[in-house]
C-alpha cells in the first residue's frame, strides 16, 4: 500500500502541478526531483551499502532509472547486481545516480 501512495505522489510531483515553472523543467530536472523523492521514501527501509538499484524507471519518466552509488565509487558499485538491470539491458538510456545518503552524484 505505501509503494502506491508514493507512486501516486511522484505521479502528481512529474506531472508538474506547480505552474508554469514546473511545465519548463526538463526531463533531467525531473528525474533527479523524482529520484530524491523516491529515495526520500525507501531509503530508510534498504540498504544502501551495497548500491542498489533504487527504480528500474520512473512514472512518467520510463526511460530513467535511479541507482545508488558511492563517492567516489567503490568496487561493489561496478558488480552487475547492484546496478538497474533496465540500463544494462537498454530498456532505459538515462539514469540518476545518488549517494547512499541521498545526495546526487550524477544525472546522464
Amino acid at each position: 500500500m505505501r509503494s502506491i501512495a508514493i507512486a501516486v505522489v511522484l505521479t502528481a510531483l512529474l506531472a508538474g502541478c506547480g505552474g508554469a515553472s514546473s511545465a519548463s523543467q526538463s526531463d533531467k530536472d525531473k528525474a533527479i526531483a523524482a529520484a530524491k523523492f523516491l529515495y526520500a521514501g525507501k531509503a530508510s527501509s534498504l540498504d544502501l551499502s551495497r548500491g542498489p538499484c533504487l527504480a528500474e524507471s520512473l512514472p512518467g519518466l520510463s526511460d530513467w532509472a535511479v541507482d545508488i552509488a558511492h563517492d567516489p565509487r567503490q568496487p561493489v558499485d561496478d558488480q552487475p547486481a547492484n546496478q538497474c538491470q533496465s540500463y544494462r539491458d537498454g530498456q532505459t538510456h538515462h539514469f540518476v545516480e545518488l549517494s547512499p545518503s541521498g545526495q546526487l552524484i550524477r544525472a546522464e
